[in-house]
């Protein structure tokens, strides 16, 4: 289910005050849904289709919903306004498995977005992210010091592939100002379609790595 920012809208005007706006799982929302929720600091609640007709959560707010993500879903967070990358996103999302990190899109937000993007791996809940960020060096240095994250950054196709193949990569970093929709697209694409289980060795690796100070 496509949610837009028009039937949020909607949904908000027959909300009760003290109540979060609750969607069917799997639901989706639109880069400009998206937008809207941010700037009205809006809560968005998942579960079953019933819950979500009669807009009443039975959660408490501190206790959020499960996450209707799986490991086939791949999380994504900009950094800001970003049209292009976000355009990139909304053609991609029509073939892959798609969401957003409900972290603001703001460049002082990325430890945030990495914290949770690493939280859902862990838990199962996602199989890897996409940050799409102005300059890659802090979200390369900090994604990679969460464990259960593999980041690399996608500069082409052929270093998405590369990082795939050499690392099973979980999480890709993309410059958007360098790219326009069509790269961004295409190397989005590669990533979706990448192994992300690491090999043995890498996880030797990985794990002997984790020994240095």
């Amino acid at each position: 289910m496509i949610v837009t920012a028009r039937q949020l809208q909607d949904l908000q005007g027959k909300r009760r005050s003290d109540d979060q706006i609750v969607l069917p799982y799997g639901s989706r929302l639109t880069p400009l849904a998206l937008d809207w929720v941010r700037s009205k600091r809006l809560k968005i609640g998942y579960g079953p289709a019933e819950m979500a007709e009669s807009k009443k959560a039975n959660q408490s707010e501190t206790t959020p919903a499960a996450p209707p993500w799986g490991a086939s879903t791949l999380l994504w967070w900009c950094d800001g306004p970003c049209g292009v990358a976000k355009a990139a996103i909304a053609a991609q999302a029509r073939e892959s498995n798609l969401a957003p990190i409900a972290v603001p899109s703001e460049a002082t937000q990325l430890t945030s977005a990495i914290k949770r993007l690493a939280s859902a791996v862990k838990g199962g809940h996602a199989g890897g992210g996409i940050l799409l960020v102005k300059t890659a060096a802090e979200a390369i240095v900090y994604a990679n010091r969460c464990p259960s994250l593999r980041a690399i950054v996608g500069t082409c196709l052929e270093s998405v592939d590369q990082g795939i193949a050499a690392v099973a990569a979980n999480v890709l970093v993309l410059e958007y100002p360098y790219k326009s929709v069509p790269q961004i697209r295409n190397m989005l694409s590669h990533f979706a379609r990448g192994s992300r289980n690491p090999s043995a060795e890498t996880q030797r690796r990985l794990q002997e790595m984790a020994t240095c100070e």
